[in-house]
């Protein structure tokens, strides 16, 4: 199937591919004079077969790639303008140096080049937002159906914002002038997933048109998504204190309450979480609970766009755009959790020869002969948590923006009105607990042998009514053979964070001749200011309530629903799911009877606003052998934050401010090698401002423990300065290869540090709080990352023309990336408040910056010819730090305090994608999404856990097959 075209004829082809990338790289932060691939001419013949979507997609990625006056990679839609991954995250997640974070096995956050997810901003159109969680962006809550194209800026220039570390990733939106006349273009899936059945939808759709002569285009954009899912999970909690201190821990010594971790040897009244005290015991690791998490999850993304262009002559550009994109989650969640430790006493010195009966719960008893991997508990406790959590985050964004030439200049303004919301209610939260009385609890066995199945099983506990001793009874098969008393429930509505940003931005460039060099002088300002507050409203009502209105305590099987397991897990025990309806209608009754009362909520609430005025100027020096561009950069940023809190005794609103000027410089060097090689050497730096949460000023006390914690309005940024050096080679007539080596260097990297509070501000009548521990965000560590990136993209069909080979074997192409890195951060030292002074429970450490991964890679294998185009993608992702835990000094060794530092196993995915294009209308696809059905595991400090899994859980493939439409 072989056609021939001249140029013009290929642009009609390749519809708006070339079009995009040309519009695109114009729009780039700076203009570069690197010569583009020679133009063929008019009369020029150019042989195109069938069409291949992921090809044109590639090529107009490259297109722009390569104009960029500084690193970036690109991702381009493809010809129907939809990315094939769901969300950004997912799509994102096959370039090179992304590292992909998962929730339920969905991609939500991104980790760039081995920095943590909070370094990583997001803009549309080149316009920054802040996403609904804050710092940390969330890239499930976009759709991927939303964008044209996405570019990942690696190594920023001066006309960017300067708070970003790791990389800006721009989402870029549809313009009716990126197609030819009317253009009507979108498709429609419908799936299954296979743990549970559930459905699943994908729709997206895309209308633009042009009049009044190509003076005014408009376009409309809008997708839907929805699955219904089923996640299996179970999560073992280790106990990583050997003997069980705790860092919080105190005992009397002397008449002075002293820290039990700065007493050698720790005594016994120092231990307070796991009693296995027998010889060895530093070394065991014993599980203080384990639970199951059966989840019913509902998810789903709408998105929508609207753009008008008024183009009245050659000089002027006018449009106005909104887009809105949405988030939902609604979670049904049963979680029944065994308590090992309640109850259990210490045991102490080596084991008798006789073993002694079991007249407790004997969990940490080695010499009743349990291990940490498996055993026998008697009459352990259940605790039961039905939750109803709904997660609704949407981002809702205006621009108005105009481009114009006047005066020798290029000129170009930008107002931007961006709302976004974290929402999140959970119509009715039951807590159930068992009773007190042994011979109503389980006597479970648990088996943690396998790591990747940790199970267990339940039994009738039997207690001898004479000598108290407990043995086990027949096995139950379901958990509703043991009774749980009811105690209280919770309601929360209208809860989430707000924000609100308003942006103005202005831009001019013109070119200039310095000192015999063609330079390209850009500059220009902005303006953001954004306000971020939190809300909620909470009822409760506690069993003694309930009771007092002469209402009998409600029993689990009242909200029970007679539905088998929908999970592939073998849990052990059966249970019935509960019904959200029931849930929250009995929830309703009580809050309407004046039963449930409300909470106040005044304490959590907070309002931080952060202004920041920013102003640069760039150069872009054109030389022989390709460019230079210098630049720098200069923000004034301002916070102010408003809190209620109890000062001296009095109720009041608090408010504090705080202001900080930083110049962020910036060079890169592009060297044009050869017509197709490019050395890119890139000098940058930046800054990660404080979480909105960070820079609070509410303060919590607790008079019992002698502590406050609290925000710290004081935090810095967290500074970085990077280096970049990298060769691309754009191989003719369509391939790519890049390799390249960058450094981050960290400082003022923001640790929770404790220290005496030190100010008598808080403190009231017969309360010292100056004496107390203080707990906040500080800037006191810092850090680096290095690595190594590859790249390859390239089809087999050059080299299957020049050797003669049968002409389908020409359709195979290989999409490789593969990054390695290595990080460190340093975790200051800790501390302690004992009788008022800072105690050292822990020196300066260091370890693995989290979301950092040893080694990544992407594997795409392309076949593409005769109207079919498919791609099997697999992505891997070695383990990789979560997490940075807290550690103490007991006698002498470092031992975690809790878990300690935490990690995810090695992520695989396979995905398979298939187009075939029935005619240039109609294209039928196919997509199988999780293929390998991979666990997702976390873990604690293998130093001290070994196998032992803190998590587990599986999601289970997914299929989808459509049709989708182009005209």
């Amino acid at each position: 199937m072989t056609t021939q075209f001249t140029r013009a004829a290929l642009m009609g082809a390749v519809g708006s591919f070339t079009l995009l990338a040309a519009t695109a790289a114009t729009a780039q932060t700076a203009a570069t004079t690197t010569p583009a691939p020679a133009e063929a001419t008019e009369a020029e013949t150019i042989v195109v077969r069938a069409a291949r979507p992921i090809a044109e997609s590639d090529r107009a990625a490259l297109l722009v790639q390569r104009a960029s006056p500084s690193l970036v990679s690109v991702l381009s839609a493809d010809e129907a303008g939809r990315l094939s991954d769901q969300n950004i995250a997912y799509a994102v997640g096959r370039l090179p140096g992304v590292g992909v974070q998962r929730d339920q096995g969905q991609a939500r956050y991104i980790n760039l080049r081995g920095l943590p997810n909070r370094y990583v901003t997001v803009s549309f159109d080149g316009l920054n937002v802040v996403s609904p969680e804050g710092r940390a962006t969330r890239f499930d809550n976009i759709p991927s159906a939303l964008a044209s194209q996405v570019v990942v800026s690696k190594a920023i220039t001066a006309d960017m914002p300067g708070d970003t570390v790791a990389g800006n990733v721009d989402i870029k939106t549809r313009s009716a002038f990126d197609y030819k006349g009317r253009k009507i273009t979108g498709g429609v899936q419908l799936g299954l997933v296979e743990y549970g059945g559930g459905e699943e939808v994908d729709a997206s759709i895309v209308v633009s048109d042009r009049f009044m002569d190509d003076k005014v285009g408009l376009l409309a954009q809008a997708s839907y998504y929805k699955r219904r899912m089923i996640t299996d999970n179970f999560e073992t909690d280790p106990m990583l204190r050997p003997g069980g201190v705790l860092s919080t821990a105190r005992t009397t010594v002397a008449g002075v309450s002293t820290l039990c971790s700065t007493i050698t040897p720790v005594p016994t009244a120092c231990f307070s979480g796991s009693p296995d005290r027998r010889p060895g015991s530093e070394t065991r690791s014993w599980a203080r609970e384990y639970e199951n998490k059966p989840y019913r999850l509902t998810r789903g993304n709408i998105s929508g766009s609207l753009r008008g262009d008024w183009r009245p002559n050659d000089m002027d550009k006018l449009f106005a755009q909104v887009v809105y994109t949405q988030y939902t989650d609604d979670e049904l969640r049963n979680n029944y959790i065994f308590r090992f430790d309640n109850g259990a006493t210490n045991v102490t010195g080596a084991c008798p020869a006789v073993a002694a009966p079991i007249t407790g719960t004997g969990a940490y008893d080695i010499c009743n002969g349990n291990t940490p991997t498996k055993g026998t508990v008697y009459g352990t406790q259940i605790t039961g948590n039905f939750n109803s959590l709904h997660t609704k985050e949407y981002i809702s964004t205006g621009t108005l923006g105009g481009d114009h030439k006047r005066f020798g200049w290029d000129m170009a303004w930008r107002l931007n009105f961006t709302e976004a919301e974290d929402g999140f209610d959970a119509g009715a939260l039951p807590n159930f607990t068992s009773s007190a009385d042994p011979r109503l609890r389980p006597t479970v066995e648990y088996d943690f042998t396998n790591p990747e199945f940790n199970t267990v099983r339940l039994y009738t506990t039997i207690v001898d009514p004479v000598t108290g001793v407990r043995s086990r009874g027949p096995r139950q098969l379901s958990i509703e053979a043991f009774p749980l008393d009811f105690n209280n429930i919770s309601y929360r509505s209208g809860a989430g964070d707000f924000t609100q940003a308003f942006t103005g931005r202005f831009d001019a460039k013109k070119d200039f001749e310095v000192f015999g060099l063609e330079t390209n002088f850009k500059a220009g300002f902005a303006y953001t200011t954004r306000s971020k507050k939190t809300r909620s409203s909470v009822w409760t009502a506690t069993n003694a309530q309930i009771l007092a209105a002469g209402r009998p305590s409600p029993t689990y099987a009242d909200f029970a629903l007679d539905r088998p397991f929908l999970g592939e897990m073998t849990l052990g025990y059966s249970f019935r799911y509960h019904s959200e309806a029931r849930l929250e209608a009995y929830m309703q009754d009580l809050i309407k009877a004046g039963i449930a009362r409300p909470i106040d909520q005044t304490d959590n609430y907070f309002n931080v606003t952060e202004e920041i005025l920013a102003a640069y100027s760039m150069a872009t020096f054109n030389f022989d052998w390709g460019n230079l561009v210098v630049g720098l950069r200069g923000e004034q940023t301002t916070n102010t934050g408003q809190s209620f809190n109890t000062i001296a005794g009095v109720f009041g609103l608090t408010e504090v401010s705080s202001d900080d000027v930083i110049f962020y410089p910036s060079a890169h060097l592009n060297w044009d090698v050869r017509d197709d090689v490019k050395v890119r050497i890139g000098l940058t730096t930046g800054a990660a401002r404080p979480e909105f949460t960070t820079i609070r000023p509410n303060f919590s006390i607790n008079d019992a423990a002698k502590t406050i914690s609290g925000g710290n309005p004081n935090a810095q940024p967290e500074r970085a300065v990077g280096v970049d050096a990298y060769v691309e080679w754009y191989i003719q007539p369509q391939g790519y290869f890049s390799a390249g080596v960058f450094h981050k260097q960290l400082s003022d990297v923001l640790f929770t540090q404790i220290e005496p509070f030190g100010i008598t501000t808080l403190d009231a009548p017969g309360f010292e709080r100056s004496t107390y521990a203080f707990s906040s965000v500080q800037n006191a560590g810092d850090g680096q990352v290095t690595g190594f990136e590859l790249t390859y993209n390239q089809f087999a069909e050059p080299f299957v023309e020049a050797i003669k080979a049968p002409e389908w074997l020409g359709g195979f192409g290989v999409r490789a990336t593969a990054t390695w890195t290595e990080s460190e951060v340093t975790v200051p030292e800790t501390f302690a408040i004992v009788n008022g002074v800072r105690t050292s429970t822990h020196p300066e450490r260091k370890t693995g910056l989290p979301g950092a991964s040893d080694f990544l890679y992407n594997l795409s294998l392309v076949y593409e010819k005769y109207g079919l185009s498919a791609r099997a993608a697999y992505q891997f992702r070695k383990a990789w730090q979560n997490g940075i835990g807290t550690y103490l000094i007991v006698n002498g060794v470092s031992v975690p305090d809790g878990n300690g530092d935490n990690y995810w196993d090695d992520d695989a995915e396979l995905d398979i994608s298939i187009r075939y294009e029935i005619n240039k209308n109609l294209t039928v696809t196919f997509d199988a999404t999780n293929v390998l059905d991979e666990a997702g595991i976390r873990y604690g400090d293998p130093r001290f856990v070994g196998t032992s899994r803190m998590e587990w859980e599986k999601y289970g493939p997914r299929y989808l097959l459509g049709l989708r439409f182009n005209f």
